[in-house]
Parts: C-alpha cells; sequence; structure tokens
C-alpha cells in the first residue's frame, strides 16, 4: 500500500495576516495528526512574501508542539545554506524534544533566488561535494562521536532519518550511493521523475539506514466533491503556479475572482502546458483516475502532496479525500 504524507510551504494570501497562514498550518498538521497521514514536512524557502517557512526548524517545532503521532520535518533543508555540524545540532534538538517523531529531507540547491543566494549560500556543492556532506551528517546521526574533539550535542547518534530531496538525475546518484530514502519533486520537475526513480532504484546500494529502495513522489493536490468547487480550486492553483514564475515580485499569493480576472497571456498557457509540475485533482473521480495512472507509471512507496487552498474547510476536505483515494486504492 502507497503511503500518504503532506507538503506544506505554509502560504499567505494576501487577505490575511502572516498568524493566520501558520494557524492554517498547524490546524492542517492537527487534522493530519488524527488521520493516516505518515509525515507533515515544509520546505526551505526565502525572500518571498508568500511562503513563510523560511525559519524552517522553528516551523518544525511549532508543528511537533501541536500534534502528538505524525512524523514532523524538513523536505528539506538546503544544505549550501548551513553548516553540516549546525544542522546535526539543530535537528538532534527536534529530535530530543520531540523523540522518534523528526525526518531530515536534503537538497542542494539553494532554495531561493539569485540575489539571495548570495547573501545565504555558503557553499555552492557540485555533486561529490554535496555526497561528502551528507555522509559527514550521518556520521553524525549513526556513529558514536564521544572520541571526537568536536561533536554535536544533541544530535550525535540520533539516528535520524535522512532523505535526499531532488528534482534532476544528480540527486538520484546520491540517494542510491548512499542507500537512502529518495523524494523527488514532481510537483515542479515532472519530465525528470520517471529516469530519476529508475536510475535510483536500478544503482540502490542496500545498506544500514535502508534494505530495499524507498521513493517518495511529490506532487500537488486540489480535489472536491462537487464540479463547481473543484472548477474554483483548479482555477486558484493556477494562478498560484503563475504567481511563483514572477520570481521579480514576490508578493503574498492573491486570490483572484475569477469573473475579474484577465485571459491569460500566450506565455502563461505556454508555462501551464510545459512547467507545471504532476498534480491531481477535479472531483473524487477524475482524481481516482488521475492517482492510478500516476501509480501505475511511478510506483511511489508514497505520495507526499503540496496544496495551496486558503480557505481552510476545502483544504481540510482536498486533503481527506487525497487520503482516502491513495490508502484505500
Amino acid at each position: 500500500m502507497t503511503r500518504v504524507s503532506i507538503l506544506n510551504l505554509v502560504p499567505k494570501y494576501s487577505h490575511e495576516t502572516m498568524k493566520e497562514s501558520f494557524d492554517r498550518a498547524v490546524n492542517l498538521a492537527k487534522f493530519a495528526d488524527k488521520h493516516d497521514f505518515t509525515r507533515y514536512w515544509v520546505a526551505e524557502h526565502h525572500n518571498s512574501q508568500g511562503v513563510l517557512c523560511s525559519a524552517t526548524e522553528v516551523v518544525i517545532a511549532h508543528i511537533a508542539e501541536n500534534t502528538s503521532r505524525i512524523r514532523v520535518g524538513a523536505g528539506g533543508v538546503m544544505l549550501p545554506n548551513h553548516i553540516v555540524f549546525q544542522v546535526a545540532e539543530k535537528y538532534g534538538t527536534l529530535d530530543a524534544i520531540y523523540p522518534g517523531r523528526i525526518d531530515l529531507g536534503i537538497g542542494r540547491a539553494p532554495g531561493t533566488d539569485v540575489e539571495t543566494a548570495r547573501l545565504i549560500c555558503r557553499n555552492p556543492y557540485k555533486l561529490d561535494g554535496f555526497q561528502d556532506a551528507i555522509e559527514e551528517l550521518l556520521r553524525y546521526f549513526y556513529d558514536e562521536n564521544h572520541d571526537l574533539k568536536v561533536a554535536p550535542f544533541p544530535g550525535s547518534g540520533s539516528k535520524i532519518p535522512v532523505t535526499i530531496l531532488g528534482s534532476s538525475l544528480d540527486s538520484a546518484t546520491v540517494a542510491a550511493k548512499l542507500g537512502l530514502p529518495y523524494s523527488f519533486a514532481g510537483h515542479f520537475a515532472p519530465r525528470s521523475v520517471e529516469s530519476a526513480f529508475k536510475y535510483y532504484r536500478t544503482h540502490f546500494k542496500p545498506g544500514k539506514y535502508l534494505d530495499k529502495p524507498y521513493t517518495i513522489l511529490g506532487l500537488s493536490a486540489n480535489i472536491a466533491d462537487n464540479k463547481t468547487d473543484a472548477d474554483a480550486l483548479e482555477f486558484n492553483a493556477i494562478q498560484v503556479f503563475l504567481q511563483t514564475l514572477n520570481v521579480k515580485d514576490r508578493k503574498a499569493f492573491e486570490k483572484i475572482n475569477p469573473d475579474e480576472a484577465p485571459n491569460l497571456t500566450s506565455m502563461e498557457k505556454f508555462a501551464l502546458r510545459t512547467m507545471r509540475g504532476l498534480h491531481i485533482g477535479g472531483v473524487k473521480d477524475e482524481a481516482v483516475k488521475k492517482w492510478r495512472q500516476l501509480k501505475e507509471k511511478y510506483q511511489p512507496d508514497e505520495l507526499i502532496a503540496v496544496c495551496y487552498i486558503p480557505e481552510y474547510d476545502l483544504l481540510e476536505k482536498s486533503y481527506a479525500m487525497l487520503e482516502d483515494i491513495v490508502l484505500n486504492d
């Protein structure tokens, strides 16, 4: 059975306060905690008024404090922006406070625009350097470090699960070689999913972290129980996608009235056809059909879905239907 999880970037809409955005994220986590979702991840992003999870470990602590069962973690930490030792300390501390519930997904991109990356990026890793950094992190988590002159406490020996994140074949090579779980961002890089998963599964080396490959497929989901709501959610999802493309104007997301929206330009239509990632949407029957197509093609061990819906009742309903579709298929 495929597992199902939630990825939340803590989106902020222009009509709400930051506190309201975080409250929605917490409410969704409480909902997931009471249901059968496996994990609840937030992802590091910077320099965007529409995405509020820049201080990722702080958000993780807030979510973990308001839940009791579900795994909570980073999907992920963008390692170029951090010192490996400090990542081990921070996530080791989270694990000490919330034992057995903390995940750590690691990515190689800076997770932001060029100007912000110049400010915060400490090490623009090439692939070999990224793998070395992951191995350093794993030594802190899985080996006894008491004989080291410098070791992370908390963190040392904590055995926090590490997942490699990616949107290209490069990340698949690292995950396969180190024998770690692999999560692919299909919600914004759909064309490389199949080849990356194939490489990862073919070249996976079993070891002390995993005895067989484990894949997590990221996508977006907007499901409703009637066509009117489904059409409205699809319109909103398209608008959010188009707003994320505007890197020069990173405002909070606008909730646009469909009756007042301008027609899409030819470039916007092209972007929707070529750049929009994997997604499950529509009414439930349509969503079931789409999920079965994706499941057959990619065969993920786990699905992790991001959802941009400002109305909490519709957000929860969408995830509830996704849970039912995935777990009962």
